[in-house]
């Protein structure tokens, strides 16, 4: 009867320490799941909070392009407005040369 009791001994002590090693591994890897689906949603945040602070450094520059530079429209307008003042310019020295020109043939 020793001999099998010595069996079961071992066969309980067998299936304890199955069942013990068994549990550890489970803890185990809820433990690594828990950690890897946190360091998921972490990074996500990360991400998001990152796109976040781009999209706001992209409507501060856009905006600062806006004040900085002319519309096609404006730049035409100030284009006509220098021609039209250059022309005067002309017009006036052309009068001035003629106006010299008389004078120094009487």
């Amino acid at each position: 009867m020793e001999i099998q009791n010595g069996g079961i001994l071992k066969g309980l002590l067998v299936k304890n320490l199955l069942g013990v090693m068994l549990s550890v591994a489970a803890a185990m890897a809820a433990y690594y799941s828990t950690v890897s689906s946190l360091r998921v949603s972490m990074s996500a945040k990360a991400d998001t909070a990152e796109v976040v602070a781009i999209e706001k450094r992209m409507n501060a520059v856009e905006s600062a392009v806006e004040r900085s530079f002319l519309s096609r429209e404006d730049f035409f307008r100030f284009r006509e407005e220098v021609n039209y003042r250059l022309l005067k310019i002309e017009f006036k020295l052309e009068n001035l040369l003629e106006g010299e020109n008389n004078g120094s043939k009487r």
